[in-house]
């Protein structure tokens, strides 16, 4: 039958067994708390490391941001300086249109009142004209009339020069 140290060799062995079983189940529980807590772990250093990835990431594209934010500043200060030359050239030319306006202006004011002066001297130029036909005309008259008279004196001073001969003749007897 059986003997009691093999009873209690199955005994101590059943312990064993159920020990080794629960110090298995605990082991297999701390293990799989364990892999649990490592695949955290491992998760959160993959997450640093992707974060860690994407600053670096983030801080090339923030200095190459800033990069263009310089230049567009400096490209916005030129425009700044350009559009002040520009309005300042605009300004400029506006005076000097301004300036020609009256220029033009006072020149238009010149050639109405050449205008007006030229029409007063035309009308004065066909008074004249007119008057020197009327002139030419009273200078022949009066040269005719001059000329009739000399005729007119020459044949008294004919007619007065055979009177006085006859004049004479009479007087002397003849």
């Amino acid at each position: 039958m059986s003997d009691p140290t093999t009873d209690r060799l199955s005994q101590i062995q059943a312990e064993l067994a159920q020990l080794l079983e629960e110090r298995l189940s605990q082991l297999q529980s701390a293990l799989r708390s364990t892999e649990h807590t490592a695949r955290r772990v491992l998760s959160a250093e993959m997450d640093l490391a992707r974060i860690a990835a994407d600053r670096e990431h983030h801080e090339r594209e923030l200095a190459a941001l800033e990069a263009e934010l310089g230049q567009a500043r400096s490209r916005a200060a030129d425009a700044r300086r350009s559009n002040l030359d520009l309005v300042a050239a605009r300004d400029q030319q506006r005076a000097e249109l301004d300036r020609l306006e009256r220029d033009v202006r006072a020149v238009d004011a010149d050639a109405a009142q050449v205008r007006q002066r030229v029409a007063a001297l035309q009308s004065e130029g066909e008074a004249l004209r007119e008057e020197n036909n009327s002139l030419k005309v009273k200078l022949k008259t009066l040269e005719e009339n001059v000329g009739r008279m000399k005729s007119l004196r020459q044949e008294l001073m004919s007619s007065i020069s055979a009177l006085t001969a006859e004049a004479r003749a009479t007087s002397s007897g003849e």
